[in-house]
């Protein structure tokens, strides 16, 4: 087996120990993120090379996403967002993408935005109004950019 693939079987042999250690799911999501970086070590080694150095390691990625769908059996991080067909009811539970999104929301989810990192709380709270006016909902995500809905 290749490095990568040697590093695959052992992000799976400490995620499997981790699950059966008592659920200890921060040491499983760390083995996860260790077959993803040792996948993206590969990626960037070819890509620094430019193909002339050795080929891309296919068996090594092909055993880090085993490992990966093996994990995902225990995490289920790893599926597609549910939409509702058209006409099956008003909610949708994909968020809208930015085409979708009228100019005049974003310019008020900017303000709202500002309004918070300000702790202009009545304002955040005016602006998120006048926001689903306009038929859209903002959810705050830590750390992220705010999910914009349609109503």
């Amino acid at each position: 087996p290749t490095a990568l693939a040697e590093a695959a079987a052992a992000g799976l042999r400490t995620f499997e120990a981790a699950v059966a250690d008592d659920l200890s799911m921060p040491r499983a999501a760390a083995a996860l993120f260790a077959v993803v970086k040792a996948a993206e070590q590969e990626l960037k080694r070819v890509r620094k090379e430019k193909g002339e150095g050795e080929p891309l390691d296919t068996a090594g990625l092909a055993a880090v996403d085993d490992a990966m769908e093996r994990m995902d059996a225990v995490f289920g991080i790893f599926y597609d967002v549910p939409v509702p067909a058209e006409g099956e009811g008003e909610t949708r539970e994909a968020p809208e993408t930015e085409e979708e999104i009228p100019a005049e929301v974003w310019g008020l989810v900017g303000s709202r935005t500002a309004a918070k990192a300000a702790k202009d709380w009545a304002g955040a709270d005016a602006l998120r109004d006048q926001i689903l006016e306009l038929g859209f909902t903002v959810k705050d995500v830590k750390g992220g950019d705010p999910v914009i809905t349609r109503v």
